[in-house]
């Protein structure tokens, strides 16, 4: 059986890059910016891990077999399997892989325009810092390039994707070209949801806008999951859109109206609503730490999604780059198109954990569940990914003792 490994870092317009090569080796070691992984196919077993326990948000020690990619066995006890190859935990925390259910790209490249082959390299950046299961985001483009795109993402072997395209609010479009954006539409619906089959699809659209009501029942009828975004709607209308089906807030408070005490919008029915899903960006810019704090200790603890909105600078130098046919400046780290506007983060995942956890005051173990099974639920993917249990797949991070920083990644879905 052949595996895949990073076997060293490359150059690629001064970006660095994971070379892929071919070894025929069982489990191959895989270098990565923080650690090293392996990637499965066959038996594994791992003792003296402190185990995460999503469902009481809390670590046991204990010893887990994964066979061909799928998670056999978790116990306390000895787990005695003669042909699996051994990894010893040292007592270190093992913890699900992080899912970013929003994000446009990294290493140089973004979902609108890459590759099957760069998507997959892409899969293989985000994997090494934590993320295995990541959305490929689809900003606004033409119709013509949102069709590339999915047959692309498809080919690069991911498990769903966001349409965060066209169906947004001129006034609140961010980073979004103007020209590009649509009113929703029951066609190009139809057309887009068959051409993303069998992948799931998680689609975002202002709600207030003409067709919305449709668009969102239609979405649902045929299995996606909708997100409110860009949205100039007011806070009746955004309630009304959780009756239509919406099921998510992208983004919430970037691209839609403030709170204010006498016009609450649809931040306050987003954190108010107690079947909404709440997405925020927790890198400190595109929200100060007190208002992810307002959102966290409104949607905890079962509402609440961190994501990325990560864009093709991330892991790069600054300079120019591009999202949503607009030019975007990155310096510090920190993206803004030519007028201003944030144009996505430049942030990993792990980091948005890292920063929730220093926001809020609350331990890796708390923090978890916001970057795993919460998001995993939010595109109806829980039963395979999002926790370390039995049958679902063997997607984990082995952190180095008493850190928050990986030393080794198990992901089963690898190109």
């Amino acid at each position: 059986m052949v595996k895949y490994s990073i076997e060293n870092h490359t150059k690629k317009n001064g970006i660095d890059l994971c070379e892929i090569t071919r070894r025929n080796d069982r489990y191959v070691p895989i270098n990565t910016s923080e650690g090293k992984g392996i990637q499965m196919n066959g038996n594994l077993l791992i003792n003296n891990a402190s185990i995460y326990d999503t469902s009481h948000r809390s670590f046991f020690g204990g010893n887990l077999l994964i066979r061909d990619g799928l998670i056999e066995h978790i116990s306390a006890d000895e787990i005695i399997c003669e042909n699996a190859s051994v990894v010893d935990a040292h007592g270190a925390a093992l913890i699900p892989g992080l899912v970013d259910v929003h994000s446009h790209g990294r290493i140089g490249y973004d979902f609108d325009s890459a590759t099957a082959d760069q998507m997959k390299k892409m899969r293989m950046s985000y994997a090494a810092q934590g993320t295995t299961t990541v959305v490929p985001t689809i900003a606004s483009a033409p119709f013509s390039q949102i069709e590339s795109a999915i047959e692309n993402v498809k080919a690069a072997g991911f498990d769903a994707i966001h349409l965060e395209a066209r169906y947004l609010h001129p006034k609140r479009r961010g980073a979004h070209r103007e020209d590009l954006l649509s009113l929703p539409d029951q066609g190009e619906l139809l057309t887009l949801l068959k051409h993303c089959d069998p992948l799931h699809v998680h689609i975002s659209c202002a709600p207030e806008l003409s067709g919305g009501e449709e668009f969102i029942k239609t979405a649902r009828m045929y299995g996606a999951t909708v997100g409110l975004a860009h949205s100039d709607a007011d806070y009746d209308t955004a309630m009304h859109a959780i009756e239509w089906g919406i099921t998510s807030f992208t983004h919430t408070f970037n691209a839609m109206p403030a709170i204010h005490h006498r016009n609450p919008g649809p931040v306050t029915a987003a954190l108010t609503s107690e079947d909404a899903y709440c997405e925020i960006i927790a890198d400190g810019f595109h929200l100060h730490p007190a208002i992810v704090k307002l959102a966290y200790l409104a949607k905890q603890p079962h509402r609440l999604v961190l994501i990325t909105d990560s864009m093709s600078a991330t892991c790069c130098p600054d300079g120019e780059y591009s999202i949503a046919g607009e030019k975007v400046f990155v310096r510090d780290g920190k993206a803004v198109n030519t007028e201003g506007a944030i144009a996505g983060s430049t942030i990993t995942l792990l980091d948005a954990v890292r920063n929730l956890m220093r926001f809020c005051g609350i331990s890796l173990a708390q923090a978890l569940p916001y970057a795993t099974i919460i998001p995993a639920r939010m595109i109806e993917l829980d039963s395979r990914i999002g926790s370390i249990e039995c049958g679902k797949r063997a997607d984990l991070l082995l952190l180095k003792p008493d850190s928050t920083e990986i030393d080794r990644v198990f992901c089963s879905c690898l190109p």
